[in-house]
Order: C-alpha cells, then sequence, then structure tokens
C-alpha cells in the first residue's frame, strides 16, 4: 500500500498552532517528528503565530516560601507541565536563606541572605536559569520591604519575556519608619533612582504585586489597605480596603475589568471587589461576585482553613490554600483545579510563560 501523501506546509502549520501551550510536552514532541517540523516549530514567524493564537501564557509552575529552621524559597512544576517523555524542567531551586517575592514578565523576584546584612534582590529567569544580583538602593535607606519586577522593552506584548530590560520597584522604609520611599531600578542602566517618598509606616504583606495600567498595587495591613505606586505621577498612594476585610485577610488580584481588584474569603465564601468609578463618577469599592467555595469543594472539612495565597495577573485565575493544598480556581467558569503543597501557608507566585522547543534547545535529541 502506497504511504499517505504528506501534509502540505500550511496544513501541517495549522494543526501544530492548535498545540496546548500548558501542555509542553505536546510542542517537544512534535518537534522531534523529523527536521522540517522542528525548523517550522522553532522559528520566529511560527512561535510569534502560536503566542499571539493562545493569548495568555499558560501556568508552568509556582514558587512558594517555607520556613524550617530559616527562609526558603522553592521553585514546583505545575502536574500539567511536565510529563515522564519530555518535562519542563526549570533549574533546581530549593534554596535557604532565599525568599520569593513575586514573578511577571518571564522572570522571578527573589531575596537571598546569604552572607549579606541586609536582604538583596536577584532576578531569576527559571527556563534559562540566568540570575542577576542587584546593587542594595543608596545609602541612607533603612529595608526593603516589597518589591515587584516588569518588563521595560518598548512594544513588548510580554508573551515571551526572556532576556532584555526589566525595571524593579522596591518599596522601604526609613530609618525612623515614619516615611516610606519608592526606587526604580533599571537593567539598562545598572542604578536605583529615588522616585517618591510619603509620610507613613504600613505593614506590607509578603504576596505578590498586581500590575493594571500604569501602576503598580501592594497588600498592606493585612489586607486593610492598598499602596499604590503610579508610575506617571512616580508617587505613593494608599486605598483602604472595604470594610469587610477588617476581621478577614484580602489581596489585590485583577478585575474583571482588568483594573484593581480585591478578593478575600469570609464565612467560607470567596469576595470580589473592584476599584472603579461609581454611579457619579467617584472611584469606589464595588462589591462583585461572591463564590461559595464550600460548594465548589463538596467534601471539604467543615473546620479547613480557607486563604486566598495568590493570583495569576491578567487572568481571573486565583490560588486557594486549603490546609495545605493548593488549588486554582476559575472564577468566571467556577472550575477548580489542585495544583499543588505548599508546605505552609506563606503567599505563592505563579509562574506562566510559553515552553516552546527554541527554549528547549539544548536539551532536546535530535530528531
Amino acid at each position: 500500500m502506497a504511504p499517505p501523501p504528506d501534509l502540505i506546509d500550511d496544513a501541517t502549520a495549522e494543526i501544530l498552532l492548535r498545540l496546548p501551550p500548558d501542555d509542553p510536552a505536546c510542542l517537544v514532541r512534535a518537534s522531534l517528528v523529523c527536521k522540517a517540523w522542528r525548523e517550522l516549530l522553532s522559528s520566529p514567524a511560527f512561535l510569534r503565530r502560536y503566542r499571539g493564537f493562545h493569548g495568555a501564557p499558560p501556568l508552568l509552575g509556582f514558587l512558594h516560601n517555607i520556613y524550617d529552621e530559616g527562609p526558603c524559597a522553592r521553585f514546583v512544576v505545575a502536574a500539567a507541565a511536565t510529563t515522564t517523555t519530555s518535562p519542563f524542567s526549570a533549574p533546581a531551586f530549593d534554596r535557604f536563606d532565599w525568599w520569593i517575592v513575586e514573578c511577571r514578565h518571564g522572570r522571578a523576584l527573589l531575596q537571598t541572605f546569604e552572607r549579606h546584612a541586609f536582604a538583596r534582590l536577584v532576578v531569576w529567569d527559571p527556563i534559562t536559569g540566568d540570575q542577576q544580583y542587584l546593587p542594595m538602593p543608596v545609602s541612607g535607606y533603612y529595608f526593603c520591604r516589597s518589591a515587584a519586577v516588569l518588563c521595560a522593552a518598548d512594544g513588548c506584548d510580554h508573551l515571551d519575556c526572556h532576556g532584555g530590560p526589566f525595571l524593579v520597584v522596591a518599596i522601604g522604609a526609613y530609618e525612623e519608619c515614619t516615611h516610606m520611599w519608592a526606587s526604580v531600578y533599571s537593567s539598562e542602566t545598572g542604578v536605583w533612582t529615588t522616585s517618591s517618598s510619603i509620610q507613613l509606616d504600613v505593614f506590607i504583606e509578603e504576596r505578590p504585586s498586581l500590575l493594571a495600567g500604569d501602576a503598580l498595587y501592594f497588600s498592606a495591613q493585612q489586607g486593610k489597605m492598598v499602596l499604590k505606586y503610579d508610575f506617571v505621577g512616580q508617587s505613593l498612594d494608599v486605598i483602604n480596603a472595604p470594610d469587610m476585610f477588617e476581621p478577614s485577610e484580602g489581596i489585590v488580584v485583577t478585575a474583571e475589568d482588568g483594573g484593581l481588584g480585591l478578593a478575600g474569603v469570609k464565612d467560607g465564601n470567596l469576595h470580589q471587589w473592584s476599584w472603579q468609578a461609581g454611579p457619579r463618577g467617584i472611584v469606589e469599592w464595588v462589591q462583585g461576585r461572591v463564590v461559595k467555595l464550600r460548594t465548589l469543594f463538596p467534601i471539604l472539612n467543615p473546620l479547613a482553613s480557607l486563604d486566598v495565597i495568590g493570583f495569576q495577573e491578567g487572568t481571573d485565575t486565583i490560588f486557594i490554600s486549603i490546609d495545605m493544598d493548593v488549588f486554582a480556581v476559575m472564577l468566571r467558569s467556577e472550575q477548580v483545579k489542585k495544583v499543588g503543597k505548599t508546605g505552609s501557608k506563606y503567599a505563592m507566585a505563579p509562574y506562566v510563560s510559553f515552553y516552546t522547543p527554541d527554549l528547549a534547545k539544548g536539551r532536546l535529541l535530535s530528531p
């Protein structure tokens, strides 16, 4: 029997374009079929189409903090991103005296306490393994209370941020703890620039920040406040959270309109709020949906501890800790997926990125 005719190139590309990004093994296995497929799957033109077709990068894993006789940061690969045949395998990362701050635009931001009186910030790419230690902010500052990392490349769609310029925004306090400051580090200049200070002394939660529009938002005072850093005005400001977060703890998340939102658990229900203009044009908190978590988790122990510990920026996915297990909850569809264990109730930072054959180069066998 004669072999079937070869697929035309356009049909092959259209089929491969639809391979799921949250299972990198599909692309990697396809690249091993033949040289022509590998060249196609590694070509910049196809990869641009692939990332644009699927939109938001998939979850490859998450970093979280544990405390066992000292601080420790750990990277856990998401179950869907690894298989026995062709896993996404980030460089081993289980570091004592390190602490995860957040992940964004293909990078992870951590603090290291190794051999330093004060913590130093490190920017790490889990796919390439590259690490860049940042200098301390200029003398006269006390300590960094929180920080954020983001891509600084002009015109970038943030679907393939590996390498290239980046910014780090650090929030800290002066020694007398009556004023807080914001300082911005540029990887292009290699220096910190002080941009703002405010007469304020608040505790910033050990949770990832939210980037929405031209501002960064940090959870503060056990979720009762939000600290805002405005890139345009280079200013710091405080937003008080809704009253319902007084007895409970909320964290900043992406709202349904893409702006600032808050989420927190109270009486077994997940409450969502968004910061938006009201009927009279005044910006205020508007209550959104309330999700009954015990409906999503029908076999949940009534005494189980429920906490919102993270979110996937730019999406409707948040992460909930139930005792020591972590679940991803898609708010619109109310779908639930178990993604791992934290071993603690400290915050987690999801790492999202496309893992394509060009990034896996050097880890694959020849076709």
